[in-house]
């Protein structure tokens, strides 16, 4: 809700163009128009209240003309650091609850440390219950990383041999040939081991070295994840079994690119890395 005010149908054009122009599929124009014939664009800082306030106006609106009780889902997709205030401030507007119930989605990286994840999930849970906040990585969504289970425990020609005895170990790799693109506000003090291996490539692991859930269920899935990764320790020496490092200039899709410390927003003596891989071990009695 940062963005500058824009009428209704200001939002909506800005929208279709925008859909238009970086769709990766061919638009229907009659299902883009139904879209976006719903679509309302409310603004205002993230501790306004009075923005939570014309939100839930909106929102009350939508209610109001449906024919039976609507669900809310609110997609937070900003730095942690807001998170705390824009969950407060859902709560002070009386909008956590609905007759069609609330959800609230928190992207990743939740916080940047254990304390300060530990603080962001007291925060969230003074205001919504632990059954409406869905802490999500959106790579667990990609049909590659979902189709591994399918791979693992559904084929009988892998199912069999994909265990310690049989596997010597395992290496995943998330190789981009892209460079930051303008992405130095959110990147520098991030840096590749926050950015994908904390969440991305763990949540990779978990499923490579996982045991087979007894259903595929969430809550199953998720204790077998838990297990897998109680288990999972560091490689030592560290000097010898992790490395990070950072892009230098180049080539890339046949045109000459800078160096991640020439790009705009990175400051020179910045230490940020764009590599980073390290060495686990999975200490469990089929795996380990």
């Amino acid at each position: 809700m940062s963005r500058g005010a824009l009428s209704d149908e200001q939002f909506r054009q800005e929208s279709a163009e925008a859909i238009r122009q970086f769709s990766r599929r061919e638009i229907s124009e009659d299902v883009l128009t139904a879209l976006l014939s719903s679509a309302r664009y409310v603004t205002g800082s993230f501790g306004d209240p009075e923005a939570y306030a014309r939100l839930d106006e909106v929102l009350r609106g939508y209610d109001e003309a449906a024919p039976e009780p609507l669900s809310r889902v609110f997609y937070l997709s900003t730095a942690p650091s807001f998170f705390p205030v824009i969950i407060e401030q859902l709560g002070q507007a009386d909008l956590t609850s609905c007759a069609g119930g609330v959800r609230c989605v928190i992207e990743k990286p939740f916080g940047t440390s254990l304390a300060e994840a530990r603080q962001l999930n007291r925060d969230v849970l003074a205001v919504l219950s632990e059954d409406q906040v869905f802490r999500i990585d959106h790579y667990l969504g990609k049909e590659t990383v979902q189709n591994l289970l399918a791979l693992r425990f559904a084929n009988q020609m892998f199912e069999p041999v994909w265990n310690a005895n049989y596997v010597d170990h395992v290496q995943i790799t998330m190789a981009e040939d892209i460079g930051i693109g303008g992405r130095a506000g959110y990147y520098d003090g991030i840096g590749a081991a926050r950015d994908v291996i904390q969440n991305h490539l763990l949540q990779l692991l978990a499923f490579t070295a996982m045991e087979e859930p007894v259903s595929f269920r969430p809550d199953e899935l998720q204790t077998e994840k838990v297990k897998v990764l109680s288990a999972t320790k560091l490689v030592e020496p560290l000097a010898e079994t992790t490395s990070r490092g950072q892009y230098a200039a180049g080539w890339q899709g046949g045109e000459q690119v800078v160096g991640l410390l020439d790009e705009e927003g990175f400051a020179k003596d910045s230490t940020t890395e764009t590599f980073a891989a390290i060495t686990l071990a999975v200490d469990t009695p089929v795996t380990g």
